[in-house]
């Protein structure tokens, strides 16, 4: 798991696109905004994991209602793929760590580490609200990566 972390910030860092780890349904607004905020979540998990850093516990204890609320969202998305949407949510997340670890497992331990310290502690203060913006602002930023659903 240590590796996981490092390697979703390392997606993100490099420029990865929502293509490299989404599935091929399309996206509704709401959801996109569930994938980013999981996104974070993740890289959060695998910086935290490589790092022996305790942030992750902290913002997935905060963060408990919104991120539930978010796997609803992902799950309504996978749903409409037809299937176990559970099942592939939890290989979509499975996916993402492991994406995520393989990129950071390239990398001097020390230096990814070091570049993670600022991401943890923004982290680690990130509040609710905080959390839902950045997740908005995310999706917006990424908007012309997903293929957004005709409502």
């Amino acid at each position: 798991m240590r590796g996981a972390a490092a390697a979703l910030a390392a997606l993100i860092l490099s420029g990865g696109t929502i293509a490299d780890a989404a599935p091929a349904s399309c996206f509704r607004h709401a959801e996109a905004v569930a994938d980013q905020a999981i996104r974070y979540t993740t890289e959060v998990m695998v910086m935290s994991d490589t790092c022996r850093n305790p942030t992750y516990e902290r913002f997935a204890q905060r963060q408990r209602v919104e991120l539930v609320h978010f796997q609803e969202l992902m799950k309504q998305h996978f749903k409409r793929q037809g299937g176990n949407a559970q099942s592939k949510l939890d290989t979509f997340l499975t996916h993402l760590a492991n994406e995520s670890a393989l990129r950071t497992g390239i990398k001097d331990i020390g230096q990814v580490c070091s570049v993670a310290v600022q991401f943890l502690a923004t982290a680690d203060a990130m509040s609710n609200e905080a959390f839902r913006k950045y997740a908005e602002s995310q999706a917006k930023e990424h908007g012309r990566e997903y293929k957004f659903c005709k409502e």
